[in-house]
Parts: C-alpha cells; structure tokens; sequence
C-alpha cells in the first residue's frame, strides 16, 4: 500500500514542482534515489517584479552585459561542468558564524543535508532566505537539515548597493560579511575559507544547491537554489523512505 502511495504522489507532484522545465521525477542511482541536476544559467524561476528588484541592487544585472556575470559563467562550465568538479559529496568542517562552533558534513550522515552558497552581494541568494525559512521550520531537523555556505562574493564592492563589500581581504573580514549575512535568515551560516576550498569542491557555483541523502551522496545540485525544488526534492524522498523504498526506473 505505501508503495502504491509513493508512486501515486510522484505522479502528481512533478507539476507543481516544475520549474525551468526542470525534469522533477525521482530515478535510481548507486542504490539509493538520485535526481535530475538543473545546471541552467538563467534566472527564469523567478517574476520580472523580482528580476527587477535585484537588478536595481547591482550595476548591469542583466547577463548579455554584465561582464563579471558572463566570467561567472564561464568559470562554472570550467568547473562544473568541464571535469574540474567531481560530481559526488566532498565531506567539510565549517565554523558557523553566530556560534564559531564547526560543523562536521559526514559527522551528521543519516539525514538528509540541503545547502546552498550565498553572500551578501549576491542578490539571488538573499532572495531565496525567507523561502528556505519557511523550509527550515516545515522539516523535522532529526530528519532534514538545511544550511547556507558563506561563499564567494558575487558583486563585490559594487559601487551601488554592495560598495561597502568588497572581496574580503583576510578570515576575519569574511566572517564579518557572514555574520551580517546571518542576520537576515535563520537558517545556520557556515564560513568558507578565505581560499574558497569548498566553494571549490562543488563547481564554483555562487548560489549553487546541494542534497545530500542519508549515506553521504549527492542526490541533486543546481545552479540556483531555487526552494520549490528543495521542497520537492525533500519531500520525495521522505515519502519514498516512508514507502519502504521502493524499487525505482534507472535513468535513460
């Protein structure tokens, strides 16, 4: 019976899930489920009131003009997409930046683990906190676990909005950015290093998105952190363990 339920309901929610014509269906993979990446670089998941509104807090927004945007690109397809990123999990110890205290990604296996890479001059990734919010308060945390990486600047030192942000120049300066990136979520901030390391390790990706399953693999990653795909993602999964597993289709 709970099989049945698993299949009736990821036959019903790819459609409010879909987003970017992303392929939202479960598949198997390495014995466990595994989901479709969605390496799109343009931002069509959100409105034009939204565009709008982060294009007014940096210079040239737009992608055809934006020059260190296009760099950006450029610098994902290398890594992400061109053999420099190993697809997989890349175990890390982060401080976060309210307590200072580290957090061990392969000490908290048997949960599911969703992050996503932000900063303070990266008007997507500030956008997306009041919808993980909502995510962090809708998932039992013995279960789900939702965190943001305090990664790369996006537009440092803007002249606009971020003139105040410039590439931080030592540890201390890049925990200060984080701590005030904190102050706009609940969600707990871990630090990256002043070298990037694991911004590094998963494709240099400044608002990238990561789930990680119970036995340490990487299920899905994004180049957005697009929540509806968080939420589904999550929620299939929950589902799909309540459901005792059931076998599922490999990719084609």
């Amino acid at each position: 019976m709970r099989t049945w339920l698993f299949l009736f309901l990821m036959a019903a929610s790819p459609v409010r899930a879909q987003v970017q014509n992303w392929d939202s269906g479960p598949y198997a993979a390495n014995g466990g489920i595994r989901f479709h990446d969605d390496l799109d670089f343009f931002l069509n998941g959100y409105t034009k009131d939204e565009l709008k509104a982060m294009r007014r807090e940096v210079n040239l927004w737009r992608m055809n003009f934006d020059k260190m945007l296009r760099a950006t690109i450029k610098d994902i397809q290398a890594y992400s997409e061109g053999g420099n990123m190993e697809a997989g999990t890349h175990d890390f110890t982060l401080p976060e930046a309210r307590t200072g205290l580290p957090y061990h990604l392969e000490a908290h296996s048997g949960k599911l683990r969703a992050f996503m890479f932000g900063s303070i001059s990266n008007p997507p990734a500030r956008a997306q906190l009041p919808f993980w919010d909502v995510l962090l308060a809708k998932y039992d945390t013995a279960q789900v676990e939702l965190f943001v990486v305090y990664g790369r600047e996006l537009h440092p030192g803007d002249k606009k909005k971020f003139s105040k942000y410039p590439a931080p120049s030592s540890p201390e300066e890049k925990l200060g950015y984080a701590r005030e990136f904190a102050q706009l979520t609940r969600l707990p901030v871990l630090v990256d290093g002043l070298d990037d390391k694991v911004f590094s390790a998963y494709g240099r990706v400044p608002n990238g998105v990561y789930v990680i399953d119970g036995e340490g693999r990487l299920i899905f990653r994004g180049t957005w952190a697009d929540s509806r795909k968080i939420e589904h993602i999550l929620d299939a999964v929950l589902q799909w363990e309540a459901a005792g597993r059931p076998e599922l289709k490999a990719r084609h």
